[in-house]
Formats: C-alpha cells, structure tokens, sequence
C-alpha cells in the first residue's frame, strides 16, 4: 500500500474514534481498532489516548508481531493481541474494531445471547453474534480465545467485556459494532416487557437463502428452529 493508503487511514480512524467516542462506547481510553496496510504492517491505536481526541499522527504503525516500526512512538494497546490473531487466521479482514457498547456488555453480563434468529437485518448481514468465553484482557489468551469464533463471524461478543468487528474496511467494522448494539439494545428491550419470540423457521429459511446468494458464510447462520 501507498502512502497515499496510509494517510487516508489515518485520517479515517481518527473519525471512527470520534464517533466511537461520542456513542459511549469507547469511554475514557477503552477501546482500540487497527487497519493492515499491507502484509508487513499495520496502523493501530496507541495505549493511554482517548479515541475521540485522536489526531493523524498519534496514530503508530506496528509489524505483524505487533512491534512498533519506530521505537520512538507510543506503545499499542496491550489488546492489539487480539487484532494480531484475527488478521493471522482471517485473510479477507482488512480492519477490527473493539469497543465497549454498553447494551452489548450488560446482555453478556446477563447471560443473553445474540444468536437467535430475531432481527432480519442480522441474518442476513452478520448470521449470527456468538459470544466469546471470557478471558482477561491484554493477555494471549484472549487472542486465543476469540480464534475459533471470528473464523467464521465478522462480529462478536466477547463475555463481560465487549465487542470486535471485523471488515474490509474500517468503516464497515465500525457499522457492525453499530449492529451489534443495536441488536442488544432490541432484545434486551424486548426481554423487558415479553419473551422473545423467533422468526418463524420458513422466514429464516429464506433469509438464509438470500444470505447464501450474497457470499455469506453458512457457518455464521444461527440454528433454525422447528420447535
């Protein structure tokens, strides 16, 4: 990639900062996203720094060990572990996001999945949202953890922590974590005054269908059920 590449993804990521920041969902210094430059390097957030207050060049570049490229920059965050093993296992992933979305948080917190086959616009975009089992952040075993989720899922959640989405492009990953917000948001309302009820299985059928139409993965689908 050019340099030309590397501007506008700075300039780009100093946005999706903002807007992270200005939804709640990064608050105080929480939260971090990466973009690959190419296959040697990739731009990412540095530790310590607030997301909505972010300029081009607190920006820092790092190799595919996550080792800064100039010694003289900030650290990256300590959770850029987790970017690391979701560009090492997804080729097409271009960006990650991780936030804090609150509503997200609280339905981990309580125990609600986001894999039931209840909002058409997951299905047919993400499948489904599994969750992650918790692991302490910062630590490989987080970036471990997540392996075997984001193999097939472009957005999940990871247990009382958070979220991390994945993308061509950043702003496309920041537009699935506005998904899986929403989706907590939806159903955890919805718990709140009734159960929840499904889609009926010939409707999800179809939307699985038209999904498969479109490239997505069939191992992303949730289970349809027939009770």
């Amino acid at each position: 990639m050019n340099s030309d590449y590397e501007l506008q993804s700075r300039h780009e990521m100093v946005q999706i900062g903002r807007w992270l920041y200005e939804r709640g969902w990064t608050p105080s210094y929480s939260g971090n996203f990466s973009v690959l430059l190419d296959q040697q390097r990739i731009l990412t957030t540095p530790t310590g720094y607030c997301k909505g207050l972010l300029q081009p060049d607190d920006l820092i570049i790092v190799d595919r060990q996550g080792v800064p490229l100039d010694p003289q920059t900030p650290l990256p965050s300590s959770e850029l572990l987790m970017h690391l093993a979701v560009y090492a296992v997804r080729p097409d992933v271009r960006a990650c996001v991780h936030a804090h979305p609150p509503r997200t948080i609280a339905c981990s917190i309580a125990g609600i999945e986001l894999t039931q086959p209840l909002l058409e616009d997951i299905i047919l975009t993400l499948g489904k949202i599994p969750t992650v089992p918790y692991a302490r952040t910062g630590t490989a075993a987080l970036g471990e953890a997540i392996k075997p989720f984001i193999c097939d899922h472009d957005a999940v959640v990871l247990d009382h922590h958070g979220s991390l989405t994945v993308a061509s492009s950043l702003t496309k990953a920041f537009h699935r974590t506005e998904q899986v917000e929403q989706a907590a948001t939806i159903i955890s309302t919805a718990l709140s005054i009734g159960s929840l009820q499904p889609l009926a299985p010939e409707h999800v059928a179809d939307l699985l269908a038209a999904r498969r139409a479109c490239g997505g993965n069939p191992k992303a689908e949730p289970t349809i059920s027939n009770g």
